[in-house]
């Protein structure tokens, strides 16, 4: 029997940013976006599945491109996707208490800390969220510092965008 994991990757432009996407059979793998082409999206994501095999493929990705799309629109569409992400429990809290943080709204790194249980672990929460694999789908854009944006792993810049965008600003 075959065990080897397949995990299907695609690259897309829309509206001048580059989007990264991965899925498996599971669900979803990885969701970047960026400003700038990065050649370095599928070198990063073979360290986490190193026996998987690698398969450049649209059609297994056309749910997670559709949302990602809609998203980037503007739109607030429903973003149910199963994921398919290595993370310690406390991550997946992290992940699933960002994941409830509405479209157009904000909490803070505290406040997600208050969520998982852990009241004073915000500096934990927000190294978790540095490690969110899912950008959108996991929005760890919505968490911001008590007094300011806070961090982003795909850069503030980004950040600022994500926010912009959902409070239907102008973004250039």
């Amino acid at each position: 029997m075959d065990t080897t994991k397949n995990i299907y990757y695609w690259e897309f432009q829309y509206n001048g940013l580059s989007v990264y996407v991965a899925s498996s059979n599971i669900g979803a793998v990885r969701v970047k976006i960026s400003f700038t082409r990065d050649q370095s999206f599928l070198p990063k994501i073979k360290p986490f599945a190193p026996e998987a095999e690698f398969i450049e493929d649209r059609k297994h990705n056309e749910d997670l491109i559709d949302v990602i799309e809609a998203y980037l629109k503007g739109g607030n569409p429903p973003i149910d996707l199963p994921w398919d992400i290595n993370a310690t429990p406390f991550m997946y809290n992290v992940y699933r208490s960002a994941y409830k943080v509405p479209y157009g709204e904000t909490k803070t790194y505290n406040d997600i800390a208050f969520m998982v249980g852990t009241p004073k672990g915000a500096r934990a929460v927000g190294q978790a969220l540095k490690k969110n694999p899912l950008l959108i789908l996991i929005p760890c854009h919505r968490v911001v510092a008590v007094n300011g944006l806070g961090g982003f792993n795909s850069g503030i810049d980004m950040k600022r965008y994500l926010l912009n965008l959902e409070q239907n600003e102008i973004v250039f």
